[in-house]
């Protein structure tokens, strides 16, 4: 019983079996071990795949305020340390309370952005400070203002200080500390929106009551700030606190310094001055860390924070301060303390207190080695993809040719060179509908919706027409369908069968009442998809579909004479004037090409696309292009037709040489009413009727307009009409690459 129905249709399919103990499965077994295995050791040691911390490190925004307050104490009559105080700062009303106790220092302060990363690293602070004869010094109070900001993971900004406190039984001259403005973090910031609960400042600046100065008093409030602004909303902590820890705070940063160094001083008979620095950001992850106020150990202490005073004369040594920066100064749950890195970041968040994770323990050497082998091997495996995967997968199975050309260049006689092909699915200028539709469009604006109706008519999915094609259509509906032997031979018409040569003219008689449906159904029975297309300017446009993977697509540049094109184009001048309009961008209106506009374009067309695809091509055009001049084709035939043929990788037949033949050797030239017509003639003739038939006025002209092209594609020129009129005075050059770059032409 003969199917009627199908209900399911599937590509055929290969694939390869081989043993386990094969050289493929144990090269894919090896492969798949060295793809997954190295990576996921280089991750785990990275500390990238596997988290072990909530936490992240950013270096912060630190920025010197310019807000100072410094008092020095005085050595107290016989020898006593509770004698007077002097002091400066950078509030004026703080000044003018200080009244005979003021000094006024030389100050010097250099903020340095030492890795060059537009955050400052280093804080070189310094400040010498007059003092009288009889005037000694044992102990110094220094406080400064900072701006800190962080912005990677959270909005953060506050203003912090630096206090630095120390004192010594013996006068001194010079003090020197180095430290870092460490930040405390108890509590999760905001991971949205601004967080400026802590940008108030530290010191009242403006008052003039005397306690609002007082450091106590300024410690006490700082404290109590960082202790009393919480969230709107507490956050939930990360994980729950050790036991025994206090409860979870901000303290937004205090400096960590070393211990000072106290030189001893002068001479009472001498004048002396006090200068400073310090600096630096960084991170501290104890859960208990000392006061802000106290110095710490020097072990704690990696950077710099000096105060020196100087006597007259003395040069203090190179003061160096650092404010960027952080360092892992141990285990949340260790006492355990090590040396912070230099350029290491400040914590956003607050650690986690997490048990010790085991670790797979792996040399950086044997990863090293391990990465080598595996890119060894899959080089390996690249070198010789051919020997472990089929053909098939290498490209898709089916062939798709595209001939651009330009009207009038003998394009329709090639497209017939491959639409008798028994293998091949030809459409003849399917962009045609395009241009119909969208008439009032230019060229170039038109070469998208040209390229993707091309695409999918090489797909063979054929639903692209219905924006221009009536919903219900039948073959007769596609522009020039009968020239396409696929579409007038079974699976689209059951008139005829498949390795028949048909002819237009019977064609159209029995087989356009078919459904268009029959198209798409013919195109997927066919190796090869073969389009004519005349509506290409620039082979760019075509790059999409050249680098498609699902295309196998290949380019035939079809040229001719532009004298010879436009002798033809005269023949069919009224045909051609809407496609003129277009091609000039006038807005749909029709144009008769009497000054060879349309011509210039034309010649200026094929002389991009073969500079483009023989002139440094990218790599996806290489051997997938091939020029092929008209005049070439019709002297030779054969060998032209054989080229084009293993160019696509089809195979000339018996039948087709016959015909080939025919269609080319018939007798006289063509006729007007057969301009869009593949009938029997003298094909060499007709290559060359141009020179007897086209006045040598237009000749010239056109030889003006299309001088680069003549010249690239290799035509000669024509000096005379005598000369042009010598059939014995060759005119095509063999063809020969020029070096040779388009230029603009004037109007003419």
């Amino acid at each position: 019983m003969a199917a009627w129905l199908e209900v399911f249709s599937e590509e055929p399919r290969r694939r390869y079996r081989v043993g386990w103990c094969s050289l493929a499965a144990v090269a894919l077994l090896a492969m798949a071990a060295l793809t997954y295995v190295p990576p996921l050791l280089v991750a785990y040691r990275s500390h990238g795949f596997w988290l072990k911390r909530s936490s992240y490190a950013e270096q912060p925004g630190v920025r010197f305020r310019h807000e100072v307050l410094l008092l020095g104490l005085l050595r107290g009559v016989g020898g006593g340390g509770g004698g007077d105080f002097v002091g400066w700062s950078s509030f004026p009303a703080c000044n003018r309370l200080l009244g005979a106790r003021l000094r006024l220092p030389l100050v010097s302060a250099r903020e340095e952005d030492t890795n060059q990363d537009g955050i400052m690293d280093l804080l070189n602070f310094r400040l010498e400070l007059p003092l009288q004869s009889t005037e000694e010094m044992v102990g110094i109070q220094l406080l400064l203002t900072f701006t800190y900001q962080l912005q990677r993971m959270s909005t953060f900004v506050m203003q912090s200080m630096a206090f630095l406190q120390t004192s010594s039984p013996v006068p001194g001259s010079q003090v020197f500390a180095s430290g870092d403005l460490k930040l405390h973090q108890r509590q999760p910031l905001s991971h949205a929106g601004l967080d400026n609960r802590y940008n108030i400042s530290v010191i009242n600046g403006t008052s003039p009551f005397a306690q609002d100065y007082d450091l106590t008093n300024i410690i006490a409030a700082y404290q109590e700030r960082n202790d009393r602004r919480r969230p709107p909303q507490p956050l939930p902590p990360l994980s729950p606190p050790p036991p025994g820890a206090p409860p979870r705070r901000l303290l937004p940063s205090f400096l960590l310094p070393s211990l000072p160094r106290w030189l001893a001083g002068r001479a009472t008979s001498e004048s002396g001055s006090l200068s400073g620095q310090r600096g630096g950001p960084g991170w501290w992850r104890k859960s208990d860390p000392p006061p802000a106020f106290l110095p710490a150990p020097p072990s704690l202490a990696p950077t710099s924070l000096r105060v020196s005073s100087a006597g007259p004369g003395e040069v203090p040594p190179p003061q160096t301060v650092r404010t960027g920066g952080g360092g892992d100064l141990g285990d949340p749950t260790s006492s355990r303390r090590r040396r912070r890195l230099p350029g290491e970041g400040v914590r956003a968040r607050p650690a986690r207190w997490s048990n010790r994770m085991a670790r797979l323990r792996v040399s950086s050497t044997t990863v090293a080695i391990l990465l080598a082998i595996q890119t060894g091997f899959l080089l390996f495996m690249y070198a010789h993809h051919g020997s472990f995967s089929s053909p098939s997968a290498e490209k898709p199975t089916r062939v798709h040719v595209l001939i651009v050309s330009s009207w009038r260049s003998g394009s329709s006689f090639v497209g017939q060179l491959f639409s008798q092909h028994p293998d091949v699915f030809y459409l003849m200028e399917p962009a045609w509908h395009v241009w119909a539709t969208m008439h009032q469009n230019g060229a170039r604006a038109l070469h998208m919706a040209v390229r993707d109706l091309v695409r999918s008519v090489f797909k063979c999915d054929m639903s692209v027409f219905d924006a221009y094609l009536p919903w219900k259509r039948n073959l007769s509906d596609l522009f020039q369908w009968a020239v396409s032997r696929a579409l007038c031979t079974k699976p689209a018409c059951e008139y005829f069968e498949r390795t028949e040569m048909t002819s237009e003219s019977s064609c159209k008689t029995l087989c356009g009442k078919y459904p268009f449906s029959k198209v798409e159904e013919a195109c997927k029975t066919y190796s090869h998809v073969v389009l004519k297309e005349v509506r290409f300017f620039d082979l760019r446009v075509l790059y999409p579909l050249l680098t498609d993977p699902t295309l196998n697509l290949k380019i035939i540049h079809l040229v001719r004479d532009p004298r010879a094109v436009v002798k033809s184009r005269e023949q069919s001048m009224k045909a051609l004037s809407r496609d003129n309009g277009i091609v000039l961008n006038t807005n749909g209106t029709k144009v008769d090409d009497s000054q060879y506009k349309v011509m210039q374009e034309i010649c200026r067309s094929h002389v991009q696309i073969y500079e483009t695809a023989t002139l440094k091509p990218p790599d996806f055009l290489k051997g997938r292009y091939l020029m092929i001049r008209f005049e070439d084709l019709v002297r030779d035939p054969l060998a032209e037709i054989s080229a084009m043929y293993r160019f696509t990788d089809l195979r000339l037949t018996g039948k087709l040489e016959s015909w080939v033949y025919n269609i080319t050797h018939g007798q006289g030239p063509s006729q007007r009413r057969e301009a869009f017509q593949i009938t029997s003639r003298d094909a060499v003739n007709v290559s060359q009727a141009w020179r007897n038939v086209l006045p040598f006025r237009k000749v010239k002209e056109v030889q003006e307009v299309c001088k680069g092209a003549l010249n690239i594609l290799g035509y000669q020129l024509v000096d005379s009409e005598k000369e042009q009129k010598d059939l014995s005075v060759e005119l095509v050059m063999p063809h020969r690459r020029n070096q040779f770059s388009w230029v603009s032409f004037g109007d003419k």
